[in-house]
């Protein structure tokens, strides 16, 4: 049996890897929430290591060292779309750099890195994005700059990598793509320019984005390796199909609020200067790139992933949104 090192274990994918693959994979998980690490613990039999990888010394070095892993699954990362720097800097910068001391010394024969398609942001429309797609010369963000550096890092490094990048990630343990809509539908309406009917984006299923891990750490082809790979289910959606088909499973009423793109950009703009001016590190209600998500079209392709990895989603959107609400209901 394989010893996978893990990091991010407490998070929505690492938890679906630890449910999905703990019968396969002996598996090391890193991570910050004590409480869910014991419960994988608990559950699953996993070794939970409550590590900081941004600031990790040496003896904990060495600890990860001494597990000898075969590979590392490094999903740990700071994602959301606003706060300081150097917040995203040592979270997805340092923290990757950290574990890839520990791959050399280790020497693990792979080392997986979860990146994100948020790299290719160009606040545009864009369709069926390869991964040859040219990165903007300004991120949209800090996440998105911090995690293309990690790429760079991981990219410089020796060890043999596989590079994924899911989009928009959910499933039952989610708090970043449906609840927060669902909180603002309560909240009295998601702001969606032509309401959300024009806008196509791609969601990924976090059981696909374990599947296609699952396919990095198998994989025999050699062309297979040193490579980035697009991850979706697949099935590129409009916005409003998904929320009425969230909202009629959760039985609420949808609340759309109709708005000019150029009003919504406007208004992120505005709310992000006011928050600059007070000095204050709430996130804003609306930023620029959170407008540009909902009011233009993102899709990816996925065919790279497919061809080389062998990769197929094994589970649908809709499947994911319905596990999602059995969640939130129990």
């Amino acid at each position: 049996m394989k010893k996978i090192l893990l990091t991010g274990v407490t998070g929505l994918l690492g938890r679906q890897f630890v449910a999905d693959l703990a019968q396969k994979y002996e598996i090391y998980g890193i991570g910050r929430n004590q409480t869910i690490g014991q419960q994988l613990v608990d559950q699953y039999g996993i070794r939970f290591l409550p590590m900081d990888l941004a600031q990790l010394s040496s003896a904990q070095i060495q600890t990860l060292v001494d597990i000898a892993p075969d590979a590392i699954v490094h999903g740990a990362a700071r994602s959301e779309y606003w706060g300081p720097k150097e917040w995203f800097y040592q979270a997805n910068v340092v923290g990757t750099a950290n574990i890839l001391k520990v791959a050399d010394l280790a020497q693990v024969k792979r080392f997986i890195q979860i990146s994100s398609p948020s790299v290719y942001f160009h606040y545009e429309t864009a369709h069926m994005i390869t991964e040859d797609y040219p990165l903007p010369k300004k991120f949209a963000n800090y996440y998105a700059q911090t995690k293309a550096k990690a790429d760079q890092l991981v990219m410089g490094n020796p060890i043999p990598y596989i590079i994924i990048r899911p989009r928009a990630i959910f499933g039952p343990n989610d708090e970043t793509i449906l609840k927060p809509l669902l909180d603002r539908n309560a909240q009295g309406g998601i702001p969606l320019p032509k309401y959300g009917k024009s806008q196509w984006i791609d969601v990924t299923n976090v059981s696909n984005v374990v599947e296609s891990i699952r396919l990095a750490l198998e994989t025999n082809n050699p062309a297979a390796l040193n490579q980035i790979y697009n991850i979706t289910d697949g099935q590129p959606r409009n916005m409003h199909e998904i929320l009425v088909y969230l909202t009629k499973r959760l039985d609420v009423p949808l609340k759309i609020k109709p708005i000019p793109f150029g009003l919504l950009f406007t208004a992120g703009a505005l709310d992000e200067a006011i928050h600059r001016v007070i000095g204050t590190r709430k996130t804003p209600q609306i930023t620029r790139y959170v407008a540009s998500v909902l009011g233009h079209t993102q899709t990816l392709s996925i065919n790279k992933a497919q061809e080389l990895l062998n990769y197929q989603p094994i589970k649908t959107t809709n499947q994911g949104i319905q596990e999602f609400v059995d969640a939130q209901q129990n």
